[in-house]
């Protein structure tokens, strides 16, 4: 993990990207609904891949870049910046997994790269997020109805392990450039191959992002929303860079 911090911070554009796109995420959310949300006791573990945003770690839809955010207390109308946030998401997401792929191989990263990579791979993210969605929404709402509240709990499991499974499937995308169901068989491929280390990292990812969760929702305000957003940048970039340093080694030694 040294290693994969001293690269962040040699690439200080990794971590701008998430702090600028999450600060926008917030202002807009601001605006919409204001401060939501009290402090409370809450944590949420993330196996969220590829660029990092506050939104993954917090129980409470504040800012603009999920679904979760378009709930009954928003306008039919405030879901426009919304759905042109999410569309921006899957925009960065190629981008900034290409420019972690930089990082590691030690090729120059820019903004004009971190553009074009985000044309290259915006559609494919876009289908991504929605295959996702429909299946989490169907097969959870199949087994709460035949299953009640076990049926949730079951639905998470099932999911969680799928995750851990298909963990590199984001970066089988850039990386080896392949389309959604390609890249889903070969993210189960890199994982077998390298399944101790990648467990090991999906632990650091799940402690820390627990680890800020859980500040996060105690200290619960705009300022520690604020905090959180370069904190989640960087401490998540270093992991993302990880996942990427062993994801290519695995490539290496294919």
């Amino acid at each position: 993990m040294k290693k994969a911090f001293r690269l962040l911070f040699k690439n200080p554009l990794i971590i701008m990207y998430p702090i600028i796109l999450d600060a926008l995420s917030f202002m807009i959310g601001l605006t919409i609904v204001g401060f939501i949300g009290v402090p409370s006791l809450s944590v949420r573990l993330i196996l969220e891949m590829g660029i990092p945003s506050v939104s993954y770690v917090s129980n409470i839809p504040q800012l603009i870049n999920q679904m979760q955010f378009m709930g009954d207390s928003v306008s039919v109308r405030a879901w426009i910046p919304v759905i042109f946030m999410l569309i921006l998401m899957a925009f960065a997401q190629g981008a900034y997994i290409a420019s972690l792929r930089n990082v590691v191989e030690g090729s120059p990263n820019s903004i004009g790269q971190f553009m074009k990579d985000g044309k290259t791979y915006v559609v494919r993210f876009i289908f991504l997020f929605m295959i996702i969605t429909a299946a989490k929404t169907a097969i959870t709402t199949l087994l709460a109805a035949l299953l009640s509240v076990i049926g949730l709990f079951l639905s998470l499991v099932i999911f969680v392990i799928l995750r851990i499974i298909f963990i590199y499937v984001e970066y089988c995308i850039v990386v080896d450039q392949l389309n959604v169901d390609a890249a889903f068989r070969q993210s189960r491929r890199y994982f077998k191959a390298s399944s101790l280390n990648t467990s090991g990292l999906i632990i650091v990812m799940m402690i820390s992002s627990g680890v800020i969760s859980l500040l996060l929702h105690y200290l619960w305000s705009p300022a520690a929303v604020v905090m959180a957003i370069p904190i989640c940048a960087v401490v998540m970039g270093a992991i993302q860079i990880a996942f990427m340093q062993q994801l290519l080694s695995n490539k290496a030694s294919a």
